[in-house]
């Protein structure tokens, strides 16, 4: 019994130091990265993520590669898919009108375009690796919009940038339309459509697309078979942002990489195109 006695008094004694502890560790609040990484990744994100604009609409991208003066842009096709004017607004504020027409990959919802620029930007750097649910992600791009209005933030150009912190919430067995197959807690705005989406390395893996909570009767949330998740996977999709994973553009381009080097009016770069997207969607 004094055994018994003693161990309570011990774990007793134990409970009063260790909360506080325990409760000054951030865990949840930052999801396990350290302030000092997560402030090192936004300055990264500074640094290789663009804005879009259009006369009526903004988005974002991630300059994904270079080849002397030619910046390839990596966004959303829907960002650049409704107007024929674009500008791009470099990280340090330069604008850049695009170098021909944007390009889709495949069905995605993926597209690249390309600027030339003298100045020396920062190229991100693409994950290979797979990804997995918990994981930390941090979302980069510029919200069209100020916080719960209807003013847009245009004239506020890379002013508006915003970083986001989470983790990934949803893989499903099967993409969604359009290639969205990345479900992940951070809150996204419109206008962060094409902008990057990071791990904790700071490395790419994948592509801003849709925000969180849209109505599911509209079949935003069904696989691109038709057919349609459990309730339970369809609450955990709502209530998450969806981003296109980078392994999707690994996919289109590493076959073609002569894609980085099509021009607007180019017949051969859309015939390439056309035989990439069937080779891809077969599959």
């Amino acid at each position: 019994m004094s055994n018994l006695l003693r161990m309570v008094a011990i774990c007793a004694i134990a409970a009063s130091l260790f909360p506080l502890r325990i409760a000054a560790q951030p865990v949840m609040a930052n999801y396990g990265v350290a302030e000092s990484q997560s402030a090192n990744i936004e300055r990264l994100a500074r640094l290789m993520t663009v804005r879009i604009l259009t006369p009526t609409a903004s988005g974002s991208g991630a300059i994904v590669r270079r080849q002397g003066q030619v910046y390839t842009v990596l966004t959303s096709w829907h960002v650049v898919a409704f107007s024929q004017q674009h500008t791009i607004i470099a990280p340090d504020g330069q604008k850049y009108r695009l170098l021909g027409a944007p390009l889709q990959l495949g069905n995605a919802d993926l597209a690249i375009v390309q600027f030339r620029s003298s100045i020396q930007y920062q190229v991100t750097r693409i994950s290979t690796d797979l990804l997995t649910v918990g994981e930390p992600v941090f979302a980069a791009g510029f919200p069209m919009y100020r916080g719960g209005s209807s003013t847009t933030t245009f004239e506020q150009g890379i002013l508006a940038f915003r970083f986001t912190q989470g983790v990934v919430s949803v893989l499903p067995p099967k993409s969604l339309a359009q290639g969205y197959r990345l479900g992940y807690t951070n809150d996204i705005a419109v206008g962060m459509s094409g902008g990057p989406i990071f791990n904790s390395q700071g490395l790419l893996i994948g592509i801003n697309g849709r925000v969180k909570n849209r109505d599911p009767d509209f079949g935003v949330y069904a696989f691109e078979d038709g057919t349609e998740p459990s309730g339970r996977m369809l609450e955990q999709m709502v209530n998450s942002s969806w981003g296109i994973p980078i392994s999707t553009y690994l996919r289109f381009i590493s076959p073609y990489s002569s894609l980085f080097n099509y021009q607007a009016n180019s017949q051969s770069a859309i015939k390439i195109a056309s035989c990439q997207t069937k080779s891809a969607c077969a599959d």
